[in-house]
């Protein structure tokens, strides 16, 4: 086996065991589903899985420029969309600090990989307000770049195109007293074309099913090692878990092609084996001949002096 084979063999199986090192956290961190978000804060999503989003409404960016919420949708980079109002007292600012946490820990970058997209469904908020707060997140976000720059953006809106947004992925919400607003504790997925592909909810979004969600709603196109495509290959969301598991006929048919090209690769060794030994088996008897040949010759030769030497010395007498 020569060593391109042994390298890739050894990425293949370290890919494989990684990803079945992945399975029990994946289960051990399950999202909260929609009842239990409902349970902690009164609202809850209607969830709109397949909907796309309108791609012709428009926002205002925290540098006050409008645009337009397709400019954002490329036919290859995912987004994940959060809904929250500026001055929300505690639940907003959760959402967004432990969303900084998890893409800390990600290992896709914003503005490469993903893009992140914050809206305000409170008409009333301003730009600067947009702007303060995508300032503090960039602050917490430790993968900082120009690309990661211009991958997450802070918007607010008029009331037309938010009610636009919400009602096109089911997000509710509730004004209650003093300009607060009662909402869900949720998070979009969106695909590459902008539509909804997967809802996380609570305050806890663990990197390995953010980055699961990433590779579904790209169809794989995002992922950055075979690793990640065995993961995206052999795992699936179960909305009944509230996470994403392995599917059992995924595996075995990886692992089909798995044995099928290791008795392939052993079939080749022995064949090369066996057409070395070869080549040695036919090189050693045309030696063996080459030296029977040599050998006769020599025999031959001195057979030939010695008659030369017989006859030299009878004529002599004479």
């Amino acid at each position: 086996m020569n060593t391109t084979n042994r390298t890739n063999l050894l990425r293949l199986l370290l890919a494989i065991a990684s990803m079945m090192s992945f399975a029990p956290m994946t289960q051990a961190q399950r999202l909260l589903d929609r009842s239990e978000v409902k349970e902690l804060n009164g609202v809850e999503v209607t969830e709109q899985l397949g909907n796309h989003v309108p791609l012709d409404v428009v926002f205002t960016n925290s540098k006050g420029e409008e645009v337009k919420l397709g400019n954002y949708f490329d036919g290859d980079t995912p987004l994940i969309l959060v809904m929250v109002y500026y001055e929300c007292p505690v639940v907003c600012p959760v959402v967004l600090s432990q969303l900084t946490d998890s893409l800390n820990k990600l290992n896709y970058t914003a503005g490469e990989d993903f893009r992140l997209l914050v809206v305000s469904f409170d008409s009333t908020e301003t730009t600067s307000m947009a702007l303060g707060e995508r300032t503090k997140f960039l602050g917490g976000y430790n993968k900082g770049s120009e690309g990661a720059n211009d991958g997450i953006a802070f918007h607010t809106g008029d009331e037309v195109n938010i009610r636009r947004l919400v009602n096109s992925i089911g997000f509710n919400y509730n004004p209650t007293t003093k300009g607060q607003y009662s909402h869900p504790i949720s998070l979009m997925i969106l695909s590459p074309e902008g539509k909804v592909t997967r809802y996380m909810y609570g305050f806890d979004y663990p990197p390995q099913e953010l980055k699961l969600s990433l590779l579904d709603a790209s169809e794989g196109k995002i992922a950055a090692s075979l690793g990640d495509r065995l993961l995206h290959f052999c795992y699936q969301y179960d909305p009944n878990a509230g996470a994403y598991s392995i599917q059992a006929m995924q595996v075995m048919k990886l692992g089909a092609l798995l044995t099928l090209a290791l008795i392939i690769i052993g079939l080749t060794f022995l064949f090369m084996g066996e057409r070395v030994r070869k080549r040695k088996y036919l090189a050693g008897l045309a030696q063996e001949g080459e030296q029977s040949t040599t050998n006769n010759h020599d025999s031959h030769s001195s057979k030939t002096s010695s008659g030369n030497f017989a006859g030299a010395h009878t004529g002599h007498v004479s």
